[in-house]
């Protein structure tokens, strides 16, 4: 390079001689021009032109004009306005002030602007000189006056300077504004002042609009202010509160309660407390407060009353708690304060009428002969009729208007409606069993002002009113007049009679219903012991055949696991056995409610014949399409079905599916199955009991399968059994058809019994510990 600038040198002088020479050597303007277009193409040059293209310059030397310019201009130069002065492109000045930037890290480029140390100084000074001024000063009225970014005045001007060409004190609150010393003491000194003579509270805003002092000083310099008080929030709305006053209202709240055991919250809030109950609580923290909803009370006042209730539950009397609370306590906190002291125990112990506990005992004294005129009253009711007509009118209520609800707007009755009708008035059959029972009254009933008292679960109802607006049949046995004058003769001496007409409202269902029941076991009494056998005996038929159609249900679900070839041969025998239980009771109890002769434990397909031509017409199709689903092998569906229609006949109820009970039938099924396998000695029993066990585990589901069957469940159930059971299971399956084999065998290939015993018996204790013990995968032990 420096051999290159050597011969730019010399051809530079050349070039100068011959502009010095004749006019003959000399160049034309035109010659120049392209001489130094040709250098700057090869690179031997590098120039700039300016704007009008009549000069040209270095690269060292426009930045050279530019810091001369910059100095001229008092170290703050727009480069829009630079270019126009030096005459040359904005984008070639903008690649000079780069460069310049670059090599002099004291000059900034600021919003198309250069700024030297010198200009940023100054600017300092300035804004020492307001800030001294004027004692605050903010950034953004800065922003405005010198025409800078917020950010650069702040971090390069202030906060660079600060306490250094800047002598001032920023904001914690705010960065972009600064104070003086001066000034913040001198606030500082009015604000204690102003603080100082506050004796009551004060909002905030009315304390600055008289002081005069901004409002972020006061947040500032209100914790450095040694003052006897305090501000709650920097809200606007937040209040100045003295410590004196603070004073006062520990002092009236801690002196109150101290001499009275309690505190009002009209009183306290009257001091100014505006949470009343957590100055409460702060004032007296060692002791145990019990808020109420107007007042706080201590504990003083709780054991008093404690120590008062105990006394007359001991003693079996009363207590009137308002005599031993102050005067001025709400209703509203007495009976929180009573919920408060009554526990659970005590509570069974005592009944409540506004301030007045009673303790049962005392009561239960009082009410005695009550119960006495109940039962007598009860009595002469039964005696002289007129509870047997009350049952009868309540009896043709209930029907007319379980005749109005069944009949639908074409006059058709609905079946099932029919059947609940039947099962609960007595209506229809024929026969005598089951027809007189009484579904239970679930529906509550409104009191009267007479005492007439709702359903109860006895079936006793004194009255309800129907759709149509009439009510049903009712009777009195007792009224709240005779039981006032029982309570009055002993309250009276107490001073408490004002309350035998509560406690008689209060006691009048209970006697009423004692009276009812009373009636009721007499009227019992003497209908006939036939009845209630009939009931017994419906009652027992239907849950017995209940279980059968849910057992033969469970056990149809079993026989769909297994595989199609087996299952019509187990669906056979499932109908054969306890299809025909099933078939057989619903036989016995028709025979019986139509009076035929049904002699024997089971009937054969000739009786159940004979009883379907003899029965009433009502049973007759019924029962024909159950002895047909029997004796044709159908479907364990429409078996199913033809049972649940011929329950319906019998005017008895199916009880719902319960998936819950379910899986109980199915787990005590599986423990019955465990119990006659502990007990059983048979091997072929064994064998069977444990397949049918195994079965019930793997699948959860019940199977009724004969014996015959269990070399297909074997099968069936062997992908679940380990290798070590499966041999065990087929070696004992071999040794029990040996056995049966030879059994049956004659003569002289007769196998060896004894020896096949033996195994079998050795055998059958693994046998057995395999259905004990056997579980599915995936299964706990509670399954």
């Amino acid at each position: 390079m420096a051999s290159d600038w050597e011969e730019i040198k010399r051809l530079a002088a050349d070039f100068q001689k011959a502009q010095l020479s004749t006019s003959l050597q000399r160049l034309s303007e035109r010659n120049c021009v392209e001489v130094v277009s040709l250098l700057i193409e090869r690179g031997l040059i590098d120039v700039i032109y300016t704007t009008d293209g009549k000069e040209y310059l270095t690269q060292a030397h426009l930045a050279q004009e530019v810091k001369d310019e910059l100095f001229v201009r008092g170290g703050r130069v727009n480069l829009v306005d630079l270019a126009k002065a030096l005459n040359v492109d904005f984008e070639k000045v903008q690649r000079v002030a780069e460069y310049v930037i670059s090599e002099d890290t004291t000059i900034k480029f600021i919003l198309g602007q250069l700024l030297d140390e010198t200009y940023v100084e100054r600017v300092a000074s300035e804004i020492n000189e307001k800030l001294s001024q004027s004692g605050e000063i903010n950034v953004a009225d800065l922003t405005v006056h010198y025409d800078l970014p917020a950010d650069f005045i702040l971090n390069n001007i202030m906060l660079k300077h600060l306490n250094r060409i800047i002598m001032g004190r920023q904001d914690s609150a705010n960065a972009n504004i600064f104070f003086t010393q001066l000034y913040v003491s001198r606030t500082k000194a009015k604000l204690r002042g102003a603080l100082a003579a506050i004796t009551k509270p004060t909002p905030v805003s009315a304390i600055l609009s008289q002081s005069g002092i901004p409002e972020r000083l006061f947040n500032m310099l209100i914790n450095e202010v040694s003052v006897s008080g305090s501000v709650p929030s920097k809200s606007p709305n937040a209040q100045y509160i003295p410590h004196v006053y603070i004073k006062m209202q520990s002092e009236w709240v801690r002196n109150f309660y101290r001499h009275n055991g309690y505190l009002e919250h009209d009183s306290v809030a009257g001091l100014g407390v505006s949470d009343v109950r957590n100055f409460i609580v702060k004032q007296l923290p060692n002791e145990k407060i019990v808020h109420l909803k107007k007042c706080s009370v201590g504990e003083k006042i709780i054991d008093n009353i404690t120590s008062s209730l105990d006394e007359c539950i001991s003693s079996n009397s009363y207590l009137d708690i308002s005599t031993i609370l102050p005067s001025n306590m709400s209703d509203e906190d007495t009976e929180q304060l009573i919920s408060i002291v009554l526990t659970p125990a005590k509570l069974k112990q005592t009944i409540i009428f506004g301030n007045v506990i009673l303790t049962t005992k005392f009561i239960d004294g009082l009410i005695k002969p009550c119960y006495d005129i109940a039962q007598e009253n009860a009595r002469q009711s039964v005696g002289n009729g007129s509870y047997q007509q009350y049952m009868a009118e309540k009896l043709m209520k209930h029907q007319d208007v379980s005749e109005k609800d069944t009949f639908g707007n074409d006059g058709k009755v609905d079946k099932r409606e029919d059947r609940r009708k039947k099962a609960a008035g007595g209506k229809g059959g024929g026969g005598t069993q089951g027809r007189e029972t009484k579904t239970k009254s679930t529906k509550k009933h409104t009191r009267s002002q007479k005492g007439n008292v709702s359903d109860s679960d006895e079936d006793m109802s004194t009255g309800y009113v129907t759709k149509k607006g009439s009510k049903e049949a009712s009777i009195e046995l007792i009224t709240t007049k005779e039981i006032a004058k029982v309570l009055e003769s002993g309250l009276e001496p107490e001073g408490l009679e004002d309350l035998s007409k509560q406690l008689a409202q209060h006691y009048y269902p209970q006697l009423t219903k004692h009276a009812l029941a009373k009636a009721h076991e007499l009227y019992e009494i003497s209908l006939h012991q036939n009845s209630q056998n009939r009931r017994q005996t419906h009652a027992n038929f239907q849950d017995k055949l209940n279980n059968l159609y849910n057992d033969i249900r469970l056990y149809e679900k079993g026989i769909k696991l297994l595989p199609a070839s087996i299952q019509p041969q187990l669906v056979k025998y499932l109908l054969k056995s306890l299809g025909t239980d099933f078939c057989n009771e619903i036989f016995f109890y028709v025979a019986a409610e139509c009076n035929l002769n049904s002699n024997g434990a089971t009937l054969t397909v000739e009786q159940r014949n004979k009883i379907t031509q003899d029965c009433s017409q009502e049973y007759r199709a019924t029962l024909q399409k159950l002895n047909k689903a029997i004796a044709a092998s159908a479907s364990i569906d429409d078996f199913l079905e033809v049972a649940e229609s011929s329950l319906q006949t019998c005017s008895m109820i199916l009880k719902k599916i319960d998936k819950k009970k379910d899986r109980n039938v199915i787990l005590c099924h599986k423990h019955g199955l465990l119990e006659q396998l502990s007990n059983c000695t048979d091997p072929a029993l064994v064998l069977h009991l444990t397949v049918l066990v195994v079965f019930t585990v793997t699948t959860q589901s019940m199977l009724h399968a004969s014996g015959r069957h269990v070399s297909a469940l074997l099968s069936f159930l062997q992908p679940h059994f380990s290798q070590e059971q499966t041999q065990v299971l087929t070696n004992y399956h071999d040794l029990v058809m040996k056995l049966l084999s030879a059994e049956n065998a004659s003569g002289d290939n007769k196998p060896d019994v004894d020896s096949i015993t033996k195994q079998l018996e050795a055998l059958t204790p693994v046998v057995r510990d395999v259905a004990v013990n056997f579980k599915k995968s995936g299964l706990t032990s509670a399954e």
